[in-house]
């Protein structure tokens, strides 16, 4: 799992939450839908896209990070990864393969524990409350207030009042804060959008990602919000920039 420790300390990242499979969230409309592109635009040089493709149960099965550099030429990385399910709809399996190749392996002991096989290789262990929700990662202890992941790790967390947009999908909420930079910002487990992410490092310098002006459509899902983005050691602020990040969905089954 040296992804995990690589995306602990990423400098750019980002991460999205999923509600576990064993609830029922109800629209108020009606209409259900998926994520199916989120796009990160910093400036007109640098942007980020997640693409995401499900099963017909709503269950993720690809997940594809491109990060594209507008210099003197444009500079691409791709990274994808496949996720796979077993005969009783549980996730069995999730490979990456970009700029290394990962393949990472399910076993279930209990109803609350799950070994991770990585062929780095790495085993570490996961523990899960009734809800679905991780709450141990080896020694790291997961807090939740109200629903929210609100500590993990060095990273801190606080919410706004829409809902996340992942709230139909039914893997496992904890599958996207284990697999590449998306657990950095974003907060696996929680049911609403980010108002802020905090990244603490041991150098005496952080970084915080703050989600404002969230504009959603009729149905309440997110379309846009602006994201600031500060960078300081200890009190000293060295710069704040501001990027836009936009949502795209299909329909839930």
């Amino acid at each position: 799992m040296k992804k995990l420790i690589y995306t602990m300390t990423a400098v750019i990242a980002f991460s999205l939450v999923f509600i576990s499979c064993d609830k029922d969230p109800k629209e108020e409309n009606g209409i259900k839908k998926l994520p199916s592109k989120i796009t990160w635009t910093l400036d007109d040089h640098t942007r980020t896209e997640w693409t995401f493709k499900y099963n017909e149960r709503n269950q993720l099965t690809e997940f594809v990070e491109t990060r594209m550099a507008y210099h003197d030429e444009l500079d691409t990385s791709i990274w994808v990864t496949k996720i796979e399910y077993d005969a009783n709809n549980r996730l069995s399996k999730w490979s990456i393969d970009g700029g290394y190749s990962e393949v990472n392996t399910v076993q279930y002991v209990g109803n609350n524990q799950m070994i991770i096989t990585s062929d780095w290789p790495k085993t570490t262990h996961i523990t899960i409350n009734a809800s679905g929700q991780i709450t141990k990662y080896e020694d790291a202890e997961f807090i939740y207030t109200d629903g929210n992941l609100t500590q993990a790790y060095s990273l801190n967390y606080s919410y706004s009042n829409v809902p996340n947009v992942f709230r139909n999908a039914t893997n496992p909420d904890w599958l996207l804060f284990l697999i590449g930079e998306f657990g950095s910002i974003f907060s696996p487990p929680s049911k609403n959008m980010l108002t802020k992410s905090g990244i603490y490092y041991d150098d005496d310098y952080f970084q915080e990602w703050a989600f404002s002006q969230y504009q959603t459509d009729s149905d309440g899902y997110a379309l846009s919000c602006k994201v600031i983005e500060t960078f300081a050691p200890s009190s000293n602020i060295i710069y704040t920039e501001e990027s836009i990040m936009t949502f795209e969905y299909v329909s839930a089954k």
